[in-house]
């Protein structure tokens, strides 16, 4: 697909976000999860627009994508003058896992008036905070001891008690089972009881599939973290779901999650599933959960997926699985490995291809001479965003492997390519 073709698809694709009819906007979605980085520029372009209904799918499609030029764009919109979109760019920020974003959570939390909006920044930042970032704790439990604020907003930052060390929790709960907030004292008692936030029967995992699925994030949360908790029996149906709901990327995001809570020892059916599994973002879901549990034996599954997935060296159309690919590239670089090397050439050297940011970088990590040429030959082609990608990928090989002006690989480029290499260092770089 040309650089035009693309570009027009990615345009209208947005615009049909904006459409009256379901079908249509949950393709387009599916769609743009699908095509990744590439759309992430015009998906951020389309938060200044007038259309609060594409400017609210472009904020989750944003997060979906994960692309850190999102992060930004997203933390501006938490002074956005509408409700809806601050309360999306908060939930949004949640898949941005980092120090800024958190910081950015918190300021807002506090300058923030309405508890709505409020809320879905504690729950974004619970969910940083089980994404890693501890920092994330301290205003999430602020709240929960302030008899001052909102009951409504208390509760929902309670979520974050079960996550804590016992002795921490139990703590807490006594503290808090003398609250003079009824609904609080209430819940620390359930708590310190040994109950659930939710006390629902005791769910099925159609249930929890369900639940998963909900637009309430307590609903799906809760849904969450109960399926990260079962049998190693559950996945295969998981994994079903997933691709019964393949069009939904928000879904196959939230199956992921939940996947890679089960941990590194549940992760045989998770590796296998490449085998069956046929559609898109169920496939790149998978790729990102095996590379999160962190198992090399598992890892190494994906050069299997990487040899069946490749497609004709002259096939024509959109390749739907180039980004599932890419982040499979990227994960067996992870782990230092060339293996699948041969396949990475391949989809270098294809004819009309537009290389996936995943794939620039593996080849930071693992890249060596061989493909610095494809690398420097495919640089005047592409976007100004991914040329930046190729040229740290470029430096970075040429630093790792020594090679110099003086080199023969240098000496032997044609002009053209060249003076793509000019453009990459900079003239006085190789005058050096």
């Amino acid at each position: 697909m040309t650089r035009r073709k693309r570009a027009n698809e990615i345009q209208e694709l947005i615009q049909r976000l904006g459409s009256p009819r379901q079908v249509e906007v949950d393709s387009s979605k599916a769609r743009l999860s699908v095509i990744g980085a590439r759309a992430v520029e015009r998906l951020i372009e389309s938060l200044g627009g007038d259309d609060n209904q594409i400017r609210g799918h472009a904020i989750q499609l944003l997060a979906l994508i994960k692309d850190p030029r999102g992060r930004g764009p997203l933390a501006t919109l938490l002074r956005d003058e509408s409700l809806a979109i601050r309360e999306k760019a908060a939930h949004g920020l949640a898949r941005f896992p980092t120090a800024e974003t958190v910081a950015s959570l918190q300021r807002f939390l506090r300058s923030e008036s309405d508890v709505v909006v409020r809320i879905a920044a504690v729950q974004a930042l619970i969910e940083l905070y089980d994404a890693g970032q501890d920092d994330a704790l301290r205003d999430v439990l602020g709240l929960v001891l302030d008899n001052d604020e909102n009951a409504r907003l208390r509760l929902a930052a309670c979520a974050i008690l079960p996550r804590l060390k016992t002795a921490k929790r139990r703590g807490i709960l006594k503290r808090l089972m003398q609250d003079r907030s009824r609904k609080v004292a209430a819940l620390a008692e359930r708590l310190q009881n040994g109950g659930n936030v939710d006390e629902r029967r005791e769910p099925t995992l159609d249930d929890l599939l369900s639940d998963l699925a909900a637009p309430n994030y307590e609903t799906w949360n809760e849904a969450l973290h109960q399926l990260s908790r079962r049998s190693i029996d559950s996945i295969n149906p998981m994994i079903e779901e997933m691709r019964r709901r393949a069009a939904d990327p928000e879904f196959c995001t939230r199956i992921g999650m939940a996947l890679k809570a089960l941990g590194p020892r549940r992760g045989r059916p998770v590796a296998e599933a490449l085998e069956w599994v046929v559609e898109p973002l169920p496939l790149q879901t998978l790729v990102e959960v095996i590379g999160a549990l962190n198992v090399n034996a598992l890892t190494y599954r994906l050069k299997d997926f990487l040899e069946v997935s490749s497609p004709e060296a002259d096939g024509d159309g959109p390749d739907h699985l180039q980004r599932a690919r890419a982040k499979a590239h990227l994960e067996l670089a992870r782990i230092g490995s060339r293996v699948a090397i041969r396949e990475l050439r391949d989809d270098l050297r294809r004819k009309g291809y537009r290389v996936e940011p995943e794939l620039l970088a593996a080849l930071e990590l693992i890249g060596q001479k061989d493909e610095l040429l494809d690398l420097i030959r495919i640089y005047g082609r592409e976007d100004a965003y991914i040329r930046q990608r190729i040229a740290s990928a470029v430096r970075t090989i040429m630093k790792r492997e020594k090679i110099r002006q003086s080199n023969a690989l240098i000496r032997g480029l044609s002009p053209a390519h060249r003076k793509n290499l000019d453009t990459i260092l900079g003239r006085k770089n190789l005058q050096a």
